[in-house]
């Protein structure tokens, strides 16, 4: 089995990373990228960023050259579509009918974003944003359209919305929720970011609910919202989540829940296939809970582990969750599974440069955000996490004075 082929299907940054780490580590089997985009594996986030902002082109957001793949004998075979795969004869088929074997297969498929329900979402002006062609195309769009709406206020939306302010245009961020980056789960800090955004020139409608989109014959123009509200438009940005790829593994038998199913080990319900990255459920190691993660990290992580894992390494995989996010020049830093909290305590603030976000369930510390910290801090965070750290002197966590550890210690 160890040098039978290894096919990956989909090519993101998870596929890109294990094939580096299997090289990497001595596998020497045939390994096959297979990937609906035409463009090698590229990094997902400067797209919202550098490359929006016309600060990166498109060769700054590859993994790496297209000559390092032919280097590595990595095989990509770019603008091919899976359509089925057929579990018993341990083959992929590709396009028109083309068979692909496999010995070990991969499915990296990722996730592609929601549509938006409304009238008007099929205009000429209306864009999601998730594959560097859809940065490309809205990058360009931007160049001409002077108002822009962006549906949608988690990650994408809000990073999209400070770029293009950031480029000159006028933008309008609508959220459906009462809250700016529900994520964060901390309803202060989100305060303090839906005000920042403002006082940036960022018209933020919070509790929003749009009911069409209008145009010009085909054109976009603007919105319409539930209460009569018009908005004036002519680049829409639809940022309201992603859903997992997960059709071809379903339709194979697999076990799918929100994603993928897996092990510890990243394996499916079917033997010899895996899955990771945004379309994985895996058993997250620090909160012990099933968890599908959709962050530049998380297939930065799996990747790397799964293609040591299959050239023979045996280490657990033991990651922290954790991700950054960057709003105009307030860089986010998310650790754990701040989701999980009922009580979050804010030290600091974006104002003061500094802060920390403590996110408990019950007296358990299961997540943390942080800004303008050092990297000792987060390192010393993550311990925390990793301990299962409880707390039960909330004031001793607002006490700057106090390293994160001795927050916690008795």
């Amino acid at each position: 089995m160890a040098n039978e082929p290894i096919v990956v299907v989909g090519g993101g940054l998870a596929a890109a990373k294990l094939a580096q780490e299997y090289r990497a580590a001595g596998g020497e089997a045939l390994l096959t990228i297979v990937s609906s985009d035409d463009a090698p594996p590229y990094h997902r986030p400067p797209l919202t960023k550098g490359f929006l902002r016309g600060e990166a082109e498109r060769n700054d957001t590859l993994v790496r050259p297209l000559e390092d793949w032919e280097d590595d004998i990595v095989e990509l075979r770019l603008g091919a579509t899976v359509e089925e795969l057929d579990v018993e004869a341990g083959e992929l088929v590709i396009g028109e009918g083309e068979r692909l074997g496999y010995g070990t297969l991969v499915l990296a498929t990722g996730a592609r974003p929601r549509p938006l329900p409304i009238p008007g979402g099929d205009l000429v002006g209306v864009h999601t944003y998730r594959t560097l062609a859809d940065a490309d195309t809205v990058r360009s769009a931007a160049e001409e359209a002077h108002k822009a709406l962006v549906i949608g206020g988690s990650f994408i939306g809000s990073e999209v919305a400070a770029s293009l302010r950031l480029r000159g245009l006028d933008v309008t961020l609508v959220e459906v929720g009462e809250r700016l980056m529900p994520a964060l789960a901390c309803p202060e800090l989100s305060d303090e970011l839906a005000q920042l955004y403002r006082d940036e020139g960022v018209e933020v409608l919070l509790g929003t609910q749009l009911e069409e989109l209008v145009g010009n014959g085909r054109l976009l123009s603007g919105a319409r919202t539930s209460d009569g509200t018009t908005i004036e438009a002519y680049l829409a940005i639809v940022g309201v989540g992603v859903q997992p790829n997960v059709e071809l593994a379903e339709r194979a038998g697999a076990e799918v829940d929100d994603g993928i199913v897996v092990d510890e080990r990243f394996r499916s319900s079917l033997d010899g296939i895996y899955a990771i990255g945004d379309v994985a459920k895996f058993p997250e190691p620090v909160s012990g809970r099933l968890r599908r993660i959709e962050h530049w990290s998380n297939a930065n992580a799996q990747g790397g582990h799964l293609g040591r894992q299959l050239a023979g390494k045996r280490a657990r995989y033991d990651e922290v969750p954790v991700f950054f996010t960057q709003l105009f020049d307030r860089k986010l830093q998310v650790l754990g599974d701040p989701s999980a909290a009922d009580t979050c305590v804010l030290r600091g603030s974006l104002a003061d440069g500094r802060l920390i976000g403590f996110h408990l369930d019950g007296s358990t510390l299961v997540g943390a955000v942080v800004h303008g910290e050092s990297a000792d801090v987060v390192a010393e965070l993550e311990q925390l996490l990793r301990e299962g750290a409880t707390s039960d002197d909330p004031a001793r966590l607002e006490d700057e004075h106090l390293r994160p550890a001795a927050a916690f210690g008795d």
